[in-house]
């Protein structure tokens, strides 16, 4: 199913911004490094307790990653249960510092965060667009495809960025700043979605439509960094 050729219609205002995932992950791992290093400095790994307050720190970190992605509410309910889990872990000496670490990192490549931005976008933009009801049947079919590539790594999560910019514009400090939906017309929002199924189209994803369980990608990227089951 294709979609009717899109005539742009730029706007400028109503600006929402966007961080890259990696930015924010990497903002936040170095967040929780500081944290580290003021606890050595005011002496707190003397304290008998100082895993609870690393714990606390590292869990905290991970939770607002989450809580600042476009993954549903629901999705973001399991992964903080997910996060909890990792925390007791920790506290019960079944889970390193070092692994922790690694588990923060590797949600910059995580897949749960851009599949969250794809769901979000349908949800936002799409469903409360002037599209047609065909034109939005096909939305769903491309952007579920687009999703299960960047879950499977067929497609980078980067060309997100590319996606976007029928409906972004360039801030002050170089990100991309997404415009909110009442200021984004339907022939920009087809533009967004004829990309979305051209890189789809490039990756060879199948045109059918597969459920994606966010949290669930999430718990591989994790058990992925552990290097076993998470238990």
């Amino acid at each position: 199913m294709n979609f009717r050729n899109p005539k742009l219609k730029p706007e400028n205002n109503g600006l929402v911004d966007l961080d890259s995932q990696t930015g924010i992950a990497t903002a936040l791992l170095v967040g929780v490094i500081v944290f580290l290093l003021i606890l050595v400095a005011i002496g707190v790994y003397a304290v008998n307790h100082y895993n609870v307050w690393i714990a606390h720190g590292v869990t905290a970190g991970m939770n607002a990653i989450i809580n600042n992605s476009d993954i549903p509410e629901q999705e973001k309910a399991d992964v903080t249960q997910i996060i909890i889990r990792l925390k007791e872990g920790y506290l019960a000496e079944e889970i390193t510092m070092a692994e922790l670490g690694r588990v923060l990192e590797a949600m910059g490549s995580c897949p749960a965060l851009p599949i969250g931005l794809v769901v979000q976008f349908e949800q936002s933009y799409v469903a409360s667009s002037g599209l047609s009801q065909d034109e939005k049947t096909a939305a769903g079919l491309h952007l579920n495809r687009l999703a299960r590539g960047l879950s499977d790594g067929r497609i980078d999560w980067s060309v997100i960025e590319q996606i976007l910019d029928p409906i972004s514009d360039p801030g002050e400090d170089g990100k991309q700043n997404l415009r909110s939906p009442d200021r984004v017309s339907d022939a920009e929002i087809l533009e967004v979605l004829v990309t979305a199924k051209e890189i789809a189209d490039e990756a060879g994803i199948s045109e059918e439509m597969i459920a994606i369980d966010i949290s669930d990608e999430f718990k591989k990227s994790v058990e992925e960094a552990l290097g076993r089951s998470l238990a």
